[in-house]
């Protein structure tokens, strides 16, 4: 019999080990994730989270872990991840846990609840709808190689953000991300405990760009691997198709690199990114800053997750970049589902 309760310190080096042993994907395409050295640091990034522990003879054999958000109107709920040992699945364990999810959210009058689910995870996808989720939309997630210097020489000054630009940068955030699901305006305080409350983020890594003294273009770069590390163990076709013909062109240019299947990418993320429109030659330097930034400290991959239809995927298309998906799935409690059309991704959950 499953018993489910509270995750207790006890329990981190044990879910860690079962973390190693589940990897996302299928049989042809798969990553595994690695938040040691502690499995609670991707929730304290949260002002509030829960873990529930399944075990079986005083064992763990899973876990799963949410965050309840506050929206504008009513508060919803976030699946951060669900994680079942290999030798206990087909056991309704899964089941368990995402119920005691929506038991919470039920208690605590929750709208809706949403996860992500990376797209090559089919068993996954297929568990949560039958739970009634439904597929809302697709996250393109995208990676970019930092394979040789860019030149920045346009005009635009891109420089780390100063005390006195946080008010513009703000302003130029918000009028970017208006309208779009699960965006809340930031204030010059809620962004300054936002950023800094993020390891490896923080207003020190944050990024503008300047044409004639006004604000343009900005992101955050933010250090993902403090939290997180991926290993891809099962490399798709395709990547191995570009490696090949990558490595013939490498004796005449340079060219990217592909993720190789058994290596460990430390990924940072540009996040939190909005430009005016007629200045997306500024957002382009902004993204070749971070990536000398990669180059010079022989990191070799940084990305940025984003909605299918945000303009800065076509700013992007420079960079050769790398694009897989992630699906967005969410199921009403006691409201309604919000208008996913347009969305604006938590770097938060971006932690898988």
């Amino acid at each position: 019999m499953v018993n489910i309760r509270p995750f207790r310190e006890e329990d981190n080096d044990s879910l860690l080990d079962i973390e190693k042993l589940c990897p996302q994907g299928n049989e042809e395409y798969a990553m595994i994730t690695d938040k040691g050295p502690d499995i609670t640091a991707r929730y304290e990034l949260y002002d509030n989270w829960e873990i529930r522990v399944a075990e079986k003879n005083a064992a763990a054999v899973g876990w799963i872990g949410w965050t309840i958000k506050q929206g504008m109107d009513e508060p919803y709920l976030y699946i951060a991840e669900v994680m079942v040992h290999p030798d206990h699945r087909r056991q309704g364990i899964a089941v368990e846990l995402v119920r005691e999810a929506e038991k919470a959210a039920h208690k605590a009058g929750i709208s809706y609840i949403y996860c992500y689910v990376y797209e090559p995870n089919e068993a996954f996808m297929n568990l949560i709808e039958k739970l009634g989720y439904i597929k809302e939309k697709n996250i393109q997630e995208i990676s970019i190689s930092a394979y040789k210097k860019e030149k920045i020489d346009s005009g635009y000054e891109i420089e780390r953000i100063n005390p006195e630009d946080i008010h513009e940068t703000i302003k130029l955030i918000n009028s970017y991300y208006y309208g779009n699901a699960q965006f809340y305006p930031f204030t010059t305080e809620s962004f300054r405990d936002y950023t800094n409350k993020i390891l490896g983020y923080g207003l020190e890594n944050f990024i503008v760009a300047k044409w004639k003294g006004h604000i343009v273009a900005c992101a955050g770069f933010w250090d993902a691997s403090v939290l997180m590390e991926v290993t891809y163990t099962k490399e798709p076709m395709m990547w191995k198709l570009m490696a090949n013909a990558y490595g013939i062109l490498r004796h005449f240019t340079r060219m990217p690199d592909i993720p190789v299947e058994g290596e460990v990418c430390k990924m940072h993320l540009i996040v939190d990114f909005a430009f005016e429109q007629e200045h997306s030659l500024a957002m382009e330097e902004i993204i070749d800053y971070c990536n000398n930034l990669m180059f010079e400290t022989n990191c070799k991959f940084f990305g940025a997750y984003t909605d299918p239809d945000d303009s800065v995927l076509g700013v992007m298309k420079k960079f050769k970049p790398i694009h897989e998906k992630l699906f967005l799935y969410a199921k009403p409690i006691s409201g309604k589902v919000p208008d996913f059309s347009r969305i604006y991704v938590d770097c938060r959950d971006t932690i898988l």
